[in-house]
Formats: structure tokens, C-alpha cells, sequence
């Protein structure tokens, strides 16, 4: 991959991971420990506060993401990386991230 490549990849992952770490900032950290440690879905949550069409603009994006090579576990990490507050909430929660990763597939895969 060309420099340029990477500096993209890298920009449209920085990107994404503050778009996704915004949302989350508006559900509030203490809304999310709640989730997490009810065991409910985060991608859930937003996907159903969402309409068609931005639904639509997600899948598409996130298409576009993983065209470049960026997976939903780097995605995650980058998140969590510049949310320091949510990575303490998962913390040794493997199975759950693991669910979440799983959850995004299946929206991407339209199984969702």
C-alpha cells in the first residue's frame, strides 16, 4: 500500500472512531456501563435509534471502511483508545466485545 493509502486509512479509521465515540458520549458513560453490564448490545441500542436511512449511510460507510481494510476490531480498539472511560467498562468482558463484533457483521451482512 502506497504512503498516501495508509494515510487515508488511517484518517478514515481516526474518523469513524470519533464519529462512533461521539455517539456513544451522547448515550453517556453511565448509560453504557449499564448496558454493558446488563449484557445489552451497544451497536443495539444505536442501530435502533436510527432510521432507514441512516442505516443506509452507516452500512455504506462501514462497506467502505472495510473495502480499505479497516476491521470492526480495529475499529473498536481505536475507540477505546480515545475513549479511556468505555475501555474500563470492557474491561475482561472478552465475550461481550466479541458479541459486539458479531452484532456489527451481522448489520453489515444484512442479517440484522
Amino acid at each position: 500500500m502506497s504512503l498516501l493509502g495508509s494515510a487515508a486509512k488511517y484518517f478514515a479509521m481516526i474518523k469513524a472512531a470519533r464519529d462512533i465515540a461521539n455517539m456513544a458520549k451522547k448515550i453517556g458513560i453511565g448509560d453504557l456501563r449499564k448496558l454493558v453490564d446488563g449484557g445489552r448490545s451497544i451497536t443495539d441500542v444505536y442501530l435502533e435509534s436510527c432510521s432507514p436511512t441512516k442505516k443506509a449511510k452507516l452500512k455504506q460507510d462501514a462497506h467502505t471502511l472495510f473495502e480499505m481494510g479497516i476491521t470492526p476490531e480495529m475499529l473498536w480498539d481505536e475507540v477505546t483508545g480515545q475513549m479511556p472511560d468505555l475501555a474500563s467498562i470492557i474491561e475482561g468482558k472478552d465475550a461481550y466485545v466479541k458479541t459486539e463484533m458479531q452484532r456489527i457483521k451481522e448489520f453489515l451482512e444484512g442479517e440484522y
